[in-house]
């Protein structure tokens, strides 16, 4: 099942850890690399409070159509699996993982809930999935600035089904280079709009998306948590068209 492919660079290891730390809100300033954390990925996540996975899941299950057990899933960023478990609980059964850490996708593998999973990374990599092969497409805790770049956004949009939905839940961090990648990436989904490829079906702001450890992307009304949202789009049926 485990698909590894190459060409991701020597100091992939030490890549995959400052990814996987930022994903937890751990080290979003200290640049460090904790090796420790690609073997306590499930007790990190426990520790800091962390619902994207469930803010994401209810929020896509209001605007999904069609029988969720033969409904195709694009976990993109799959991590452990946390994405799969929670809409697992709703009756999703078929589910292809990417990730661009290795040792997420073994701990994703043991779920027993993915038909494929794809060692990917993203901007380095193409996504390898077919076009228009996917009912929901999620990207979970990925989206920021040196994992996921905002062009990949264009390869989901390819992967899911005409009227398809594709579900995008992040934290909202106040350092320059998030705030720079939040205006592009919703400069993109705009274009998309715009476009007529997609309509955004919601969006939820997300008052306790992660525990701050750091406390310094505080929340004056909020201080401990640091806040997120999440959005689901619609794809259109046709090139230009929107599905009423």
């Amino acid at each position: 099942m485990f698909r590894a492919h190459t060409g991701a660079g020597s100091n992939l290891s030490e890549q995959l850890d400052y990814m996987l730390l930022r994903r937890l809100g751990a080290a979003l300033r200290t640049g460090k690399c904790q090796r420790a954390a690609l073997c306590r990925p499930l007790s990190d996540i426990s520790v800091m409070q962390y619902q994207g996975h469930v803010h994401t899941v209810s929020l896509l299950i209001k605007h999904f159509r069609g029988d969720p057990a033969q409904a195709r899933v694009l976990d993109v960023a799959c991590g452990t699996g946390l994405v799969a478990k929670q809409m697992s609980l709703l009756g999703f059964r078929h589910f292809v993982g990417v990730d661009a850490s290795e040792g997420m996708l073994r701990e994703a593998e043991l779920t027993q809930l993915y038909e494929d999973l794809h060692l990917r990374t993203l901007g380095q990599q193409p996504l390898s999935v077919g076009e228009e092969e996917f009912d929901v497409v999620t990207v979970v805790a990925g989206l920021y600035p040196g994992f996921i770049p905002v062009s990949a956004v264009r390869e989901f949009w390819d992967a899911t089904k005409p009227g398809g939905l594709l579900c995008f839940c992040r934290g909202t961090y106040l350092l320059p280079e998030y705030v720079s990648y939040d205006s592009q990436l919703e400069k993109e989904l705009r274009s998309l709009e715009a476009g007529g490829l997609s309509t955004r079906e919601a969006e939820e702001n997300i008052p306790q998306y992660i525990l701050n450890s750091q406390r310094k992307d505080q929340d004056p009304e909020n201080p401990d948590f640091i806040p997120g949202t999440v959005c689901v789009f619609r794809k259109s049926a046709k090139k230009g068209t929107t599905i009423m």
